[in-house]
């Protein structure tokens, strides 16, 4: 058995049809259209975080298995709790945010493949009454599976890595209480500061940097996954 591994040079440009059914949509056009699996791949993770900032959710509900399922900082279970939860009340809400991504790198072996895809996310934010930034640095796994002639995401998994708090106009202060930052895991410190802040509740188990046994063991799972593919 020989895995393959791959950097991708770049993102190609979308051509994007709405309202994609099982026989047309971005994500069976998109492949239609690329050369190899490592394309039909990357173009895959890439659109559907594209889709996800643009609020495009028949598109980014086309780039996973209906069985899929999705762990984040703020849900953990089937694509359909994913895509019907915080995805729509960010859409609705007064909160900007800006995602980047860069190159993805592609494991694949046959049928099935681990992408790694690192990602910058940035929310504006009230803070203690004050504008500021949160920035988040994230690592996204996806698992992806050929079915049916077509690669599409059975698992994502997030992984935390850094974030900063900046106020949106420099020189302005957040009144941020260092004690109780200490409180929080440095992954992913500010991300449960603001939270918290605003009435909500972040787990002190997600996965991060700062605690690298269990990122390990994500990466030999995803490993032995696709050294099973058929």
């Amino acid at each position: 058995m020989r895995l393959k591994k791959i950097l991708a040079a770049g993102i190609l440009a979308l051509s994007v049809g709405f309202g994609g059914t099982a026989d047309a949509s971005a994500i069976v056009d998109m492949q239609k259209n690329s050369s190899s699996d490592y394309d039909k791949i990357s173009q895959l993770v890439v659109w559907e975080r594209q889709s996800r900032v643009r609020h495009v959710y028949d598109e980014m509900a086309d780039c996973y298995f209906s069985d899929a399922t999705v762990t984040t900082s703020w849900t953990a279970g089937s694509i359909a709790d994913f895509l019907n939860g915080g995805n729509r009340a960010e859409a609705s809400s007064d909160e900007i945010i800006i995602g980047r991504v860069s190159p993805p790198i592609v494991h694949q072996n046959k049928n099935r493949a681990y992408v790694e895809l690192p990602t910058i996310t940035l929310h504006w934010i009230k803070v203690n009454g004050e504008e500021a930034v949160l920035t988040s640095y994230m690592r996204l796994i996806y698992r992806v599976e050929k079915r049916g002639g077509i690669w599409r995401i059975s698992d994502l998994t997030s992984i935390n890595e850094d974030d900063t708090l900046e106020p949106a106009v420099a020189g302005t202060d957040l009144h941020l209480d260092a004690a109780e930052l200490k409180n929080f895991r440095h992954s992913y410190r500010f991300l449960a500061y603001v939270r918290t802040k605003a009435g909500g509740t972040v787990s002190n188990d997600l996965l991060g940097i700062d605690r690298p046994a269990d990122i390990e063991k994500i990466y030999r799972d995803a490993e032995a996954w696709i050294k099973a593919a058929r």
